[in-house]
């Protein structure tokens, strides 16, 4: 199926878009909305394939997101794909507010790329309307350089163990997945605590109240 831009003209060929989501469920929707609207898509599933990909399926466009799982992530993708493949237009599609929240430092995401909090697609014209735009060199969408609540005042060490403590861990099981003491978690925990204004009184668990603002503002589970 041939694709209309815009401005009403067809490309010879399909434009291909990489699309890299380690969740099976969202690679396959992202893939089959991006074949619907005219695109060759093909869709992997971690950091390494998406670097094959690159190379072998030689992209116009990449899609990727910051967490894909056990080993690389996807800043590693776009690292590569910024040094090596400057041609493709970048899109990170992510669940993360910003990329601290997903422990992920800011510079490590090129200018030129798109950033898309999944939350913000109310329909799938967004998405479409955002790729367009980097394929076009226009300026991207930055759904980072917005309010990320207030999870964005805290460091990377705050937030993994925030999330570490929204997994359920005790810490003893945070210090020793860390590698670091419990007390030195503890003092970490106080700072969560006192960042994020979290209220205490003999009816009020703390670490429940940092869960509940890890779900309500931190990466969404897929």
């Amino acid at each position: 199926m041939s694709s209309t831009t815009p401005s009403g003209s067809v490309p010879a060929t399909p434009r291909r878009v990489l699309v890299v989501e380690d969740e099976p469920l969202i690679r396959s929707l992202t893939v089959s909305l991006l074949q619907n609207a005219g695109f060759d898509a093909l869709g992997v599933g971690n950091a390494p394939e998406g670097i094959q990909g690159l190379k072998d399926f030689d992209p116009d466009a990449l899609l990727v997101d910051l967490d894909l799982g056990e080993g690389p992530g996807g800043a590693e993708v776009l690292a590569y794909a910024d040094r090596d493949a400057p041609w493709v237009a970048l899109v990170v599609l992510t669940n993360a507010p910003s990329p601290e929240v997903a422990g992920v430092d800011v510079r490590l995401i090129p200018s030129r790329a798109a950033y898309v909090n999944k939350r913000s697609l109310a329909d799938a014209s967004l998405l479409l309307d955002t790729l367009e735009g980097v394929l076009r060199d226009q300026e991207p969408r930055r759904d980072d350089s917005m309010d990320a609540g207030p999870l964005s005042v805290l460091s990377r060490d705050q937030l993994e163990v925030l999330r570490l403590i929204a997994a359920g861990l005790s810490n003893a099981e945070i210090a020793a997945r860390r590698g670091t003491s419990s007390h030195g978690v503890e003092q970490i925990v106080q700072r969560l605590i006192q960042r994020l204004q979290v209220k205490k009184g003999s009816n009020i668990n703390p670490r429940v109240q940092l869960a509940k603002l890890y779900y309500a503002h931190g990466p969404t589970p897929t």
